[in-house]
């Protein structure tokens, strides 16, 4: 196994994403995320517009690979050109918002070490494009890459442990490093129907530490990886909702503190 998952049973695999394409003005207006919908609109009543909207807002935006408090900022914003957009063009059945017209938003992190105490409680930091993905050692004193979750607006099961509870989201994930893609899938790591045990960060966000990317045996010397370009690749499943994808390009680290 490349990758460590929780204990416990594993739900099934969750949903997919659903999105619209439609530039016609007759689409299903519950189909795709509230910011898809609005991008889509645009395509329908301002395609000199979509293009920007499509950039910051839409599946693969610029917006999905900021702090969850910017994401936030985001989908209100899609929500309010949105409606403001359907009041404007009441006929055009694309600039309809889905309902419950809300967004689920989350960020991609790394579990944060203390070196002093390697079994601590990690902390949650930041990981942005062209970031850094620092290989640590674990514990269990496995090399790999921790990556952590942050997330609102979906629901988590009851009991964070229950894996049995369909509420319980899931991952997809994969991870390349060029030269170094020895794996299933010719992936360096992959995993399907991950479950997520988010536990409550404040009252409207969620927090999981983490998922550990193991690094092969078959990397005889972890050291070649120093510096190699990365792409880590998320879609996550809330329960009921449309399906996120999430990228990140990065740049492998490998400290000597960590081998």
């Amino acid at each position: 196994m490349l990758l460590l998952v929780p204990t416990g049973g594993c739900p099934p695999g969750g949903g997919t994403a659903t999105s619209d394409d439609d530039t016609s003005g007759t689409g299903d207006p519950a189909a795709g995320t509230v910011c898809e919908r609005h991008v889509a609109c645009l395509g329908v009543i301002d395609s000199a517009a979509q293009k920007a909207a499509d950039a910051e807002v839409g599946s693969h935006g610029a917006c999905w690979t900021e702090p969850l408090a910017s994401q936030e900022a985001c989908v209100a914003a899609c929500i309010h050109d949105l409606d403001a957009a359907h009041q404007a063009h009441a006929d055009v059945v694309t600039c309809d918002a889905p309902s419950p017209p809300d967004d689920a938003i989350l960020e991609i992190g790394v579990a944060l070490f203390d070196p002093n105490e390697p079994l601590a409680e990690p902390s949650f930091g930041p990981l942005a494009p062209g970031d850094p993905l620092t290989m640590v050692r674990g514990g269990q004193g496995l090399l790999m890459f921790p990556i952590a979750l942050r997330g609102a607006r979906f629901p988590i099961a009851d009991d964070p442990l229950d894996y049995d509870d369909p509420k319980m989201p899931q991952v997809d994930l994969w991870l390349d490093i060029d030269g170094f893609n020895i794996g299933f899938g010719d992936h360096f790591a992959r995993v399907y129907n991950y479950p997520i045990p988010f536990r409550p960060l404040t009252a409207d966000s969620v927090q999981f530490l983490y998922i550990a990317i193991i690094v092969p045996d078959e990397i005889s010397d972890p050291k070649a990886l120093e510096g190699k370009a990365a792409h880590l690749w998320l879609e996550f499943f809330p329960y009921e909702e449309a399906s996120l994808v999430r990228e990140l390009d990065l740049t492998i680290v490998v400290p000597d503190a960590a081998l």
